[in-house]
């Protein structure tokens, strides 16, 4: 049977997106979660020192990104991680992947939607939960209009709000160092808390670059992916990578490292020191606008993974429905933006939310670590289109460097928030029992999920 145009369409997503989208995209995603949300906190935490805390997280999180790099050159499509991970791997693999997304997810969302709240409540104070409420449902109805439209908001929030709260905080706020704060005389020193301490506060921040291996789930929806997606990446590393470090050295250099850990200070409570209350209530809603950019940014991303999943009915298949006009995994969505709502009625610690984000993607880092090397055994033909290729012992080098960050990341993270570490762990006895019985009852149905993830997304062979 020939299908039609309209049909072979359908269940597809549409390739319009550029590599200045890519990079706007990565950036929107990226900058409004560590340095607007969690720096203060962890100042606390580093002491002076948390540039250098910004440069450790950054360390694992690029390696993670050339291997994604690699991975999605030569297999770009949406909803990257099950599809790599059940492919390369196995439907096991696949699912803790999914499972590991949904969990880090809603806790992000969680995080970026308290912390907007938090901000907010310069405005009014005791908001901070019905403005975390309705910026989740915002952005909802946004992302229901399409990719297309989508990006474009990206774009512009991109550039509204990141690019200009980052060169406003960093411009005015480099002159007004004070060289005895930025090197702790009399509180420390540099290193107060020692290696631990930033470590620590490293691993909390390594939630700050999650967004790099984001682009990979909307790999279906980019134009020329082998080229665009790994170059994307690495110019917005590069990019963020400064940005953090001259924003970590305003802060700490401006206002006593112990002050803004007590405080859980924020971006404007550090531009207050400098700025006239007029700028400073300008660069509140330019961050507010930049933390947006980050929630939709998500939103944007990861509906993709529970698409895909659905799509090989590993999780329930409506999952999978597309809305017709305008092209949008509706309610993938949908179930991102009720889960975040529900968890933000019960926690909105910034530290407690950070471990949540950090453990959900560290578990699926150990489950992917050998993917790598599996690809050039077992999709050899899809090696040979790749633009990013990788020497073996490189990538042997990066995946053993991983393993061991990760565990160590583990370890700290028990200490962090040990009642979020337990809660998490049920979390996946839950969705392996899920896992058990939806097999089952698949089978019963005649459907080999094993089967299923031999095939490869028809959108990965047409580019």
């Amino acid at each position: 049977m020939t299908l039609n145009k309209n049909e072979a369409n359908e269940g597809k997503l549409r390739r319009e997106l550029g590599l200045s989208t890519v990079v706007f995209f990565i950036f929107g995603y990226v900058v409004g979660a560590g340095i607007l949300i969690q720096t203060g906190v962890t100042a606390g935490i580093t002491g002076p020192s948390l540039w250098l805390a910004f440069i450790i997280a950054g360390i694992p999180n690029i390696l993670s990104a050339i291997i994604v790099a690699y991975i999605v050159s030569a297999f770009p499509v949406s909803g990257g991680a099950w599809v790599y991970s059940s492919r390369l791997g196995s439907p096991l693999i696949g699912f803790i992947v999914v499972a590991s997304v949904i969990l880090h997810i809603i806790g992000a969302l969680a995080l970026l939607a308290a912390g907007f709240g938090n901000y907010f409540e310069l405005f009014i104070p005791g908001s901070l939960l019905p403005m975390a409420i309705i910026i989740m449902i915002i952005f909802y109805v946004v992302n229901l209009f399409g990719i297309k439209f989508a990006g474009w908001v990206q774009i512009l929030m991109a550039i509204c709000g990141d690019f200009l709260v980052i060169f406003i905080f960093i411009i005015f706020g480099l002159p007004h160092i004070d060289p005895a704060k930025l090197t702790g005389a009399g509180s420390g020193g540099m290193f107060p808390t020692g290696f631990v301490g930033i470590f620590m506060g490293a691993v909390i921040l390594s939630f700050s670059y999650a967004g790099f291996t984001s682009v990979i789930e909307i790999g279906g929806e980019i134009k020329n992916p082998r080229r665009n997606i790994p170059l994307g990446i690495l110019l917005s590393f590069f990019l963020i990578a400064v940005v953090y470090t001259l924003v970590a050295v305003v802060m700490t250099g401006n206002m006593d490292w112990r002050t803004l850990g007590a405080m859980e200070g924020t971006l404007t409570d550090v531009a207050a020191l400098f700025l006239p209350i007029e700028f400073v209530i300008i660069l509140n809603i330019l961050v507010l606008i930049a933390i947006a950019s980050t929630i939709h940014g998500i939103l944007i991303a990861f509906s993709r993974d529970l698409f895909s999943a659905a799509r090989d009915r590993i999780v329930p298949s409506v999952l999978s429905k597309i809305n017709k006009k305008y092209g949008t995994p509706h309610w993938s969505l949908t179930f991102f933006v009720i889960a975040t709502i529900i968890l933000l009625f019960f926690q909105t610690s910034i530290i407690d939310l950070s471990v949540l984000c950090n453990f959900a993607v560290t578990i699926p880092g150990l489950a992917l670590a050998y993917l790598p090397i599996k690809l050039e055994k077992k999709f050899p033909e899809l090696l040979k289109k790749s633009r990013f290729i990788l020497n073996r012992k490189v990538i042997v080098g990066i995946i053993i460097f991983n393993i061991i960050y990760n565990l160590f990341a583990i370890i700290a993270m028990i200490v962090l928030s040990p009642g979020v570490v337990v809660g998490a762990l049920i979390f996946y006895a839950i969705a392996m029992l899920y896992y058990i019985l939806r097999r089952k009852w698949l089978e019963k149905k005649g459907i080999d999920i094993e089967e299923i993830c031999k095939t490869i997304p028809e959108e990965t062979l047409e580019v």
